[in-house]
């Protein structure tokens, strides 16, 4: 099957969508905590987390298209120029149905968090939420963002301030057991699936 540019933009919006969400391949699913000047705790789930870099600890996550009118503008990107702080929460199999359904779009002043039956857990110092379900977790703060004119989106980029990681998660060489840990991975818009260690290989050299 070939899949031209015309063939693909003659594609019906939703299978476009989750056809051109799911050909890069598996990626990690992170349910997104902050809070807004309201106080009210949010979460919202993201399949867009990236690694920037290791030193200082840089992650950096892409919110839907922004638009000018604040009662249309995405509350996760509100909540982080508001606090200046996020957490990244990974979505392990247990937690699955209720990660999914925090992508609908619920009215200003609806905490996700209590809509979807997760809780929010607080540490000192990360003025965002975590997810206490989640075994694997972030807390981060803003660092800068980058608006992506081609479609309008934003990387926002945060610094690592606190991992919080089960006792036998990580190894002496940094190595984390995610299967272990029950994090899933995403595909599209809608698909989860387990993941599972194949092969760990040595550092490759010339």
């Amino acid at each position: 099957m070939i899949l031209s540019l015309p063939d693909i933009e003659k594609l019906p919006r939703i299978p476009r969508l989750t056809l051109i969400n799911a050909i890069t391949g598996f990626k990690s699913g992170n349910l997104v905590g902050s809070v807004g000047a309201d106080g009210v705790p949010n979460l919202a789930i993201f399949s867009s987390a990236v690694h920037i870099g290791s030193a200082p600890p840089l992650i950096g996550i892409v919110t839907r298209p922004v638009d000018g009118d604040l009662k249309t503008t995405r509350h996760t990107y509100q909540n982080i120029q508001h606090s200046r702080f996020f957490t990244l929460n990974h979505v392990q199999e247990n937690i699955v149905q209720a990660a999914h359904q925090t992508s609908a779009s619920y009215p200003d002043g609806v905490s996700e968090f209590a809509a979807v039956g997760l809780t929010p857990e607080w540490h000192e110092g990360i003025p965002a939420p975590y997810v206490a379900e989640s075994s694997i977790k972030m807390g981060l703060e803003y660092v800068e963002e980058y608006h992506i004119k081609a479609n309008n989106t934003i990387l926002i980029i945060g610094k690592v301030l606190e991992l919080i990681l089960p006792d036998n998660c990580l190894d002496e060489k940094g190595n984390l057991d995610l299967h272990g840990a029950g994090t899933v991975a995403v595909s599209g818009l809608d698909s989860y699936h387990r993941a599972e260690l194949i092969e760990r290989l040595p550092y490759a050299r010339v």
